[in-house]
């Protein structure tokens, strides 16, 4: 037998080059043992000779064992080996140990805690219809809420080799993360803190929380809808049924389509066709070029250049048409309604209601309904205990439309400023007035309660900032006199 250090082996016939190992010879075989370079695999190949006895299991344990093969034997590949020998086959690098490798560290990493605020759904088999319009997901915070932790880097574990020694492993290398506006972090593994309204960034190696979100472009399938707890701006249009909420305001450069959009804070947009379905819930005040077809619910000003067609507004401040028409729907502002016109040459049926808050309103509907059912069931009942009981009801409801009807809310201004043209067919309702227009009126003129003679009081042009009370009360006084 003879043995030496090989650059190349023979497998089924054919010379592997370049593989480092040992070779074994002996009168009836040649054995070729190779160990990889990380010492992780050992292999081996055998040439059985016509003459002489073949190798046996015994001999291959002991050529792997002068090899420095000591762990991760594979009985049953060893095994194969030595009775494919013993049988004069030829067998080229077959895996006979394997050493177990290292598992290298987990890099350090951020485990946050706020989840998206829009679920993106998955493509489901059964017949499940995702709305593609729900793409864009917000990690959103407020001052106070937990962001995440940094993990630490893990260490690994390490791995053996066939030869039996230890092989050290990869360590992971720490989060390198700045920490960036709007966030607190005290260091030794505390959690990362909000200190203002917005959405999470991670960005060059940096976390902040940003509290603007702007679209170059226009809100579609690219973008999807939106729900930001911070200011969203928006350069061009917002399409069909693509959604906005924004808890600090937003300013959109273009139009709005058939969406819902909700802030707590000013909107500002060019224009909004609505077809029925648009909504704008608005906690600050509302500047647009015009407004088609859409509900609007504010509790701000509702500033408008050219035109508001047959909508429904209701606000708590003014409402205001700079330079054009109030024509269909209806209208309810607590502060007072001006416009340069209202109606249309075509009679288009309009309703205007100034100096009313309209939860007020509608809380008054609700008790009138209240009511009438009350008395509907007081004349059905014979018991004289049902009786009893539907009238302290109905007392009740006569109190809290007596206390509403004669509430005084010091931002009430009922009066309506119209500029050029009042057509007919418009219903105007100031305070618990109701009255409908069936003449046209030239303007400029403002239309008040005249609460001498009752119905309608059409005088010159005053700015709403003169209110309809003070002017009222000097028509009392004037009467007084």
């Amino acid at each position: 037998m003879s043995s030496g250090t090989s650059a190349a082996a023979t497998t089924n016939g054919k010379q592997r080059d370049n593989i480092a190992g040992k070779e074994y010879k002996k009168l009836g075989f040649s054995l070729f043992v190779w160990i990889s370079d990380g010492k992780l695999e050992c292999r081996c190949s055998y040439v059985p000779r016509s003459m002489g006895a073949m190798m046996t299991r015994d001999e291959l344990l002991g050529y792997l064992a002068e090899s420095g093969v000591k762990e991760g034997l594979d009985d049953d590949a060893i095994n194969g080996f030595a009775i494919k020998a013993a049988a004069g086959k030829e067998l080229g690098m077959e895996l006979l140990a394997s050493g177990v490798p290292p598992v290298a560290g987990a890099d350090g990493w951020i485990s946050y805690s706020v989840q998206s605020s829009i679920i993106i759904q998955d493509e489901i088999d059964d017949g499940t219809i995702i709305d593609m319009h729900n793409v864009q997901s917000f990690m959103n915070v407020v001052p106070g809420d937990e962001i995440g932790r940094i993990i630490p880097p893990e260490p690994g574990s390490a791995g053996r080799s066939v030869t039996g020694q230890t092989i050290p492993p990869q360590p992971g290398k720490s989060l390198n993360l700045k920490i960036g506006k709007n966030i607190r972090y005290d260091g030794d593994g505390g959690p990362l803190i909000a200190e203002a309204a917005g959405r999470v960034c991670l960005a060059s190696g940096e976390i902040s929380v940003e509290e603007e979100y702007v679209v170059a472009g226009d809100v579609d399938f690219r973008v999807g809808s939106i729900v930001f707890n911070g200011f969203v701006g928006v350069r061009g249009d917002v399409l069909n049924d693509f959604n906005i909420n924004a808890t600090k305001g937003m300013r959109i450069g273009g139009n709005i389509g058939a969406c819902a959009i909700r802030s707590d804070g000013d909107i500002a947009f060019c224009g909004m066709d609505g077809q029925e379905r648009g909504t704008v819930v608005c906690g600050g005040s509302i500047r647009a070029n015009f407004l088609h077809d859409c509900h609007v619910t504010c509790a701000g000003d509702v500033i408008v250049e050219v035109e508001l067609h047959n909508c429904t507004i209701r606000t708590l401040g003014r409402i205001v048409v700079n330079k054009g028409t109030i024509s269909g729907g209806s209208y309810t502002a607590l502060g007072g309604i001006e416009a340069r016109k209202v109606g249309s040459p075509a009679s288009t049926r309009t309703r205007l209601t100034a100096g009313v808050d309209y939860r007020d309103a509608e809380e008054l509907v609700r008790l009138l309904a209240e009511l009438d059912r009350n008395q509907t069931q007081i004349g059905l009942t014979q018991s004289m205990q049902e009786i009893e009981e539907l009238r302290k009801v109905r007392a009740g409801l006569t109190d809290s439309i007596h206390a509403l009807r004669s509430k005084a809310d010091p931002r009430a201004n009922p009066k309506i400023n119209v500029k050029a043209v009042l057509y007919d067919n418009i219903l105007i309702s100031l305070g618990t007035l109701n009255e409908e227009i069936k003449e046209q009126k030239d303007g400029p003129l403002s239309i008040l309660e005249n609460t001498i003679e009752g119905g309608l009081r059409f005088l010159s042009l005053t700015s709403l900032d003169v209110r309809a009370s003070d002017i009222d009360l000097a028509f009392i006084r004037e009467q007084k006199r």
